[in-house]
C-alpha cells in the first residue's frame, strides 16, 4: 500500500441508514419515499469526498468484524485504501430521516461497539501497525467523529501523536467536549480544525449568537497555535481564521436535498485545496463550494469539478 495523501480515523465508523420522507411529524405514521444504506462515519464521508477530488486516501479506524462488507464494498467502488483494524462485533447502524419539504435531517445515532481495556489494547495496537507505513512527511491525518464507548480522548491523541512523530499534520472535527480534550492532550496544536457553531459554543463554554462572536472564538483557537480553523455555520456560511485574520463567508443558495454529508463535504474539499497549494482562505472557499454541491443530492458524490468551481466563484469572503 502506497503512502496516502490523507488519512481518515474514524473510531466510530457507522451504516448510514437514510430514509426520505415527504415531511417529518413528530407522532404520525409515515410513508417513506425511499431508503439507502451507506458505509459512515465522519472520517469515511471525508475519504469519498476527497476519492473523488483525485486524491489519494486511506480510511482507518475500527471496523467490527462481524459486518464489513458494506464498508469493504465502498472503499473498493471509490478508490479509497482500506486501512480499517477489525475489532469483535458490529458496527452500529445510525438512522437518518431525510425531511424534503423542510430540506432537514433527523439522525438518531447509536453508541458503537464498546471497547474493554484488553480490546483497546489491541485494537490501538493493530491500528498504529496499519496506518504507520501509509505516513509521509506532509500526510494529512484527520481525527473525525465521535468515540465509541470505552475509548478516551486520551488514546486518539497518543494515537495522533505517534502519527505526528512521523511527519504528519494533524486535522480535527469532533464535538466540543472531544475537542477540549484532545486540545489539553496534544502539543503542538492540530494544524487545522473544523467545529460547528454548536461545537465551539460546547467548547468555549458560551453561545455564540452572531458572526463576530464567533470570530472571537475561533481566534481564540488560533492563539493556542491552530493553523487553520473554520467554523460552519449550516446554511448562513462559514468564518475562517488563519494568520491572524479572521473573515466571514455567506453560503451559495442552492437547493438542499439533504443535509447529510455538508460537513465531511466541507473538511474534504479544504483539505484538497490546500493538498493543491491553496491558500488557507481559498481552500476554506472551495471546501464551502463542495458543500454546497454535496448538499443538492441525496445520493453521496460530487458534481464535475467545473461546477463545484462555479460555486466557489459565488463564495465572496470578507475581513472581520
Amino acid at each position: 500500500m502506497n503512502q496516502a495523501q490523507v488519512i481518515t480515523l474514524t473510531p466510530n465508523p457507522a451504516i448510514d441508514h437514510t430514509v426520505t420522507l415527504d415531511r417529518l411529524e413528530p407522532g404520525a405514521v409515515h410513508r417513506a419515499r425511499a431508503e439507502q444504506f451507506e458505509a459512515g462515519g465522519k472520517g469515511i464521508g471525508v475519504a469519498a469526498v476527497l476519492a473523488a477530488l483525485g486524491v489519494r486516501v486511506a480510511a482507518g479506524g475500527w471496523l467490527g468484524a462481524e459486518n464489513p462488507q458494506r464498508f469493504e464494498q465502498a472503499f473498493s467502488a471509490l478508490g479509497i485504501a482500506d486501512a480499517m483494524w477489525r475489532v469483535p462485533g458490529r458496527t452500529r447502524t445510525n438512522i437518518k430521516l431525510a425531511d424534503t419539504a423542510r430540506g432537514e435531517t433527523t439522525d438518531v445515532n447509536l453508541p458503537g461497539i464498546a471497547f474493554d481495556a484488553e480490546l483497546l489494547a489491541r485494537a490501538e495496537a493493530g491500528l498504529l501497525g496499519r496506518l504507520a507505513p501509509l505516513v509521509g512527511a506532509g500526510t494529512w491525518v484527520t481525527l473525525a467523529g465521535s468515540l465509541p464507548p470505552g475509548v478516551v480522548p486520551g488514546r486518539m491523541a497518543r494515537l495522533a501523536r505517534a502519527l505526528r512523530d512521523r511527519g504528519a499534520r494533524l486535522m480535527v472535527d469532533t464535538g466540543g467536549a472531544t475537542l477540549r480534550a484532545l486540545l489539553a492532550e496534544l502539543e503542538p496544536a492540530p494544524d487545522f480544525v473544523k467545529p460547528n457553531r454548536a461545537e465551539l459554543e460546547e467548547l468555549v463554554g458560551r453561545p455564540l449568537p452572531t458572526v463576530a462572536a464567533v470570530a472571537d472564538a475561533a481566534a481564540q483557537l488560533q492563539q493556542r497555535g491552530i493553523a487553520l480553523v473554520v467554523v460552519s455555520l449550516g446554511g448562513d456560511g462559514a468564518v475562517v481564521a488563519s494568520g491572524g485574520t479572521r473573515w466571514f463567508a455567506a453560503t451559495p443558495r442552492v437547493p438542499v436535498a439533504t443535509t447529510v454529508g455538508a460537513g465531511d463535504a466541507l473538511v474534504a474539499g479544504t483539505l484538497g485545496a490546500l493538498i493543491e497549494g491553496r491558500a488557507p482562505l481559498d481552500a476554506a472557499v472551495f471546501g464551502m463550494a463542495c458543500a454546497a454541491a454535496r448538499i443538492q443530492r441525496v445520493a453521496p458524490g460530487l458534481p464535475p469539478r467545473p461546477e463545484i468551481d462555479a460555486l466557489a466563484a459565488q463564495i465572496q469572503p470578507h475581513t472581520l
